[in-house]
């Protein structure tokens, strides 16, 4: 879409500081029911967070992943039997972390995933399958609530709930009711695509318009090479968690908007946890919305480049690019080697629709290659080999490089909302 378009819808630019000011205290007002924060914030005193600005937030502890678990459900502000809805995050770090939400909560994520989707999907048109979780994630039901809210027309099929939906019912169902959205993972939409080459289908042809993609890291070259795949509009559809929601959105532009109308954040060297104003830092979020568990601080681990100007699309909120988890990054020949390094080198090869490094025995790493099917013949597979080659050597990255015509569900296009390293780094 083109700002010009984007243009003639109302776009809010966030919220007046006196506003977010009276978010932050009723924030910490409520943070101060929980079993967790209460001694924390009682040392502040009750005057200094009735008239608290967000300066105050430099005295509190962070709160991590590690605590989340070990705490539970003493995080809650709330009384267990006054939320609607329980949910455990995904657990791709660890054990997993409650998450229950009132109706409050609901509202307010839903609020913040349609601040851009009222700008890309079409109500009473457009018709949308979410091919993610259904069951103790929260996922589905944020994208339910959202569609729902718009009059979009949804059908949840996780084609890895055995007994329930497959690939042959997901396929049946497309065609029969026109879909014309997909929500899924970065893996599973390489997933969908191989499904459908697998059956002599088309996927271009296929009446796919607009895919907004979640749950994994999507880097810009992979997500442009989906686009070119799908000959579709392809969106990073949101970025968060279960622990602390929807933080970020995708425009029109295909940008990342932090939702600063419904969190605060700041940016932390990630070996340090000191503020700093560089480009790329780990993001610290405090909710502003939040009712059952409010979160002060929370070191998300993951990290984030600030990107400088204006979007076209007239949002007024901050563009950023998530660049993968503090820990999502390889050391081999002395070189450390982050998510982008290799996208940037696999998704600008015809022909591809996954990848792993796998290291030997010997410690020898292999970037090995899942080649799609109408291009796993002689010729085009020595092309393949002979186009990584030369991009590893131009970055001197000592890569020896397999190809691999089918790939298991552990990898990239596998069914899990899994972190980098999972789904793309094998030992022997």
């Amino acid at each position: 879409m083109t700002s010009a378009t984007a243009a003639r819808h109302d776009v809010p630019g966030g919220l007046s500081g006196t506003e977010r000011l009276r978010l932050l205290r009723t924030t910490l007002a409520q943070a101060a029911k929980s079993p967790y924060y209460a001694p924390v914030l009682a040392g502040l005193g009750t005057e200094a967070l009735q008239s608290a600005d967000f300066g105050l937030l430099q005295r509190l502890p962070f709160t991590d992943k590690a605590q989340l678990r070990e705490a539970g459900l003493r995080f809650l502000s709330v009384p267990l039997a006054e939320t609607v809805r329980y949910y455990e995050s995904s657990g791709t770090t660890g054990t997993p972390t409650p998450t229950p939400k009132t109706k409050k909560d609901i509202a307010a994520n839903t609020e913040g995933l349609l601040l851009n989707w009222r700008r890309i999907l079409r109500p009473r048109e457009d018709k949308a399958i979410l091919l993610v979780p259904s069951d103790i994630a929260p996922v589905a039901d944020a994208m339910v609530y959202g569609l729902e809210a718009m009059d979009v027309f949804s059908v949840r099929a996780f084609p890895f709930t055995r007994g329930v939906s497959g690939w042959d019912q997901i396929v049946r169902i497309c065609r029969e009711t026109g879909i014309t959205t997909v929500l899924t993972t970065p893996g599973l939409s390489l997933h969908f695509y191989a499904e459908l080459k697998n059956r002599g289908l088309d996927p271009t042809a296929f009446g796919i318009r607009t895919i907004l993609l979640l749950g994994e890291l999507l880097t810009e070259p992979m997500r442009g090479m989906l686009e070119r795949m799908w000959n579709a509009q392809v969106y990073i559809n949101s970025y968060g968690s279960s622990e602390m929601g929807t933080c970020s959105t995708s425009c029109p532009e295909k940008r990342m908007h932090l939702l600063e109308h419904m969190y605060h954040f700041e940016w932390v060297d990630p070996h340090t946890g000191s503020p700093t104003t560089a480009e790329t830092a780990e993001l610290v979020v405090t909710t502003l919305t939040a009712d059952a568990r409010p979160l002060l601080r929370y070191r998300t681990g993951d990290l984030v480049r600030r990107l400088p100007g204006d979007c076209p699309c007239g949002l007024g909120l901050p563009v950023v690019e998530v660049l993968g988890r503090v820990t999502d990054e390889l050391e081999i020949a002395g070189r450390r080697l982050r998510p982008y390094d290799v996208e940037e080198i696999v998704f600008a090869i015809p022909g591809l629709l996954g990848y792993c490094i796998r290291f030997e025995d010997d410690g020898r790493p292999l970037l090995c290659l899942e080649v799609e099917r109408d291009h796993q013949d002689p010729a085009r597979c020595a092309e393949i080999t002979r186009l990584a080659e030369a991009a590893l050597l131009a970055r001197d990255l000592p890569l020896e490089i397999e190809l691999s015509f089918d790939f298991n569900e552990l990898t990239k296009r596998g069914g899990g909302f899994k972190n980098w390293k999972l789904t793309h780094v094998v030992r022997s």
